[in-house]
């Protein structure tokens, strides 16, 4: 998460646009292992897996663990681009006739925030998925598509059949009376051979989806950042009005402190929806689940509750540690910003 402004913050926006997609894009790199291990535990499915895949942690390399990072790091730096500028043009709509704001507005406008800035993430989210869970394929894990849902009691199913599906080519067979045949091959093509890099993984999702394979799990992923933003920024704004409202003499370990307590706030209100979005955001979710709905009460009945809030360690770590990274970062190449536009290389000595 960002930093909420200062009170008369004079930074201008393109300080605050090239300070916040800096630590946007640092704080994914800086982090993203965790992320990795987080969307892996919640890919893992124990009901349905045949075959886990080989962890990448055996292996000497870490790479494998950066499997999609540049794709999200973009993502984000486009994202905490745009978050200061709106967050202080909602707090200014939000404010009272007096241009003062209080503690119910500014969870407002944090919630405006986070829903605006997820329209950037959803295509960039769902490519990272992707390239995560054909990593996994590509380790050797194997799921049972004998177990895929029966779709035919929902008359709207995209995947509608007379026949429960059994194996991963006839899963993709029933759908032929609905696509193309080039879409058809290309599902087929990628089940054997998933991509892993992001031109191919771009054409995977286009040939196999089409445009709408890029906004899967949209909602819930619009509103999973709407709750991150608001409770981040309400906790964070409550502890900034319980320590110093100005922030006049707030030391960057208080930040740190305030950043870590907004985390474990996000983490264990939103988990559960972090969780769902990632299985939405799957190749086969229409055949495991063919809604959101059925999405949690499958996961609630056959895997249990406490699987909802599977990952949150990795996810309290990186999303803790990304805080602190954000607000440092942030400060830092705000003060670097400025300092380098009072410098006048060509001025006379």
């Amino acid at each position: 998460m960002d930093p909420l402004p200062k009170q008369n913050d004079d930074t201008d926006l393109l300080t605050a646009m090239m300070a916040g997609a800096t630590a946007g894009a640092f704080q994914t790199a800086a982090t993203y292992p965790f992320e990795y291990l987080k969307t892996t535990s919640q890919i893992k499915n124990q009901v349905l897996m045949l075959k886990p895949p080989v962890e990448a942690m055996n292996s000497i390399s870490i790479r494998p663990m950066y499997t999609g990072c540049a794709v999200l790091a973009t993502g984000n730096a486009l994202k905490a681009a745009t978050r200061m500028c709106l967050f202080n043009s909602f707090s200014h709509f939000m404010a009272t006739e007096n241009g003062s704001t209080t503690a119910p507005r500014i969870v407002v406008a944090g919630l405006m925030t986070g829903f605006v800035e997820t329209l950037w993430v959803i295509p960039f989210e769902n490519i990272k998925t992707r390239m995560i869970e054909n990593r996994m394929y590509r380790e050797g894990m194997e799921m049972n598509m004998a177990k895929a849902v029966d779709v035919r009691a929902s008359p709207s199913s995209p995947l509608k059949t007379s026949k429960r599906a059994r194996t991963a080519d006839s899963s993709f067979t029933t759908r032929a009376r609905h696509i193309s045949d080039t879409r058809l091959k290309a599902l087929k093509y990628y089940a054997k051979n998933p991509s892993i890099t992001f031109p191919a993984v771009v054409k995977e999702i286009y040939s196999t989806q089409g445009l709408r394979g890029f906004k899967q799990g949209s909602l819930i992923t619009i509103f999973r950042q709407c709750m991150n933003s608001m409770v981040w920024y309400s906790t964070f704004s409550s502890l900034q009005q319980l320590i110093d409202p100005n922030r006049d003499s707030i030391s960057e370990l208080e930040l740190l402190g305030m950043g870590f307590a907004s985390s474990c706030a996000v983490v264990a209100t939103t988990q559960p929806l972090d969780l769902v979005k990632t299985r939405m955001q799957t190749k086969n979710y229409r055949l495991f689940y063919r809604d959101l709905m059925t999405c949690v009460f499958k996961v609630f009945v056959e895997e249990g509750l406490r699987k909802f809030w599977c990952g949150w360690f990795p996810r309290l770590i990186k999303v803790s540690c990304s805080s602190s990274v954000t607000l440092i970062t942030y400060e830092y190449t705000v003060k670097g910003i400025q300092k380098l536009k009072t410098m006048k290389p060509f001025s006379a000595s």
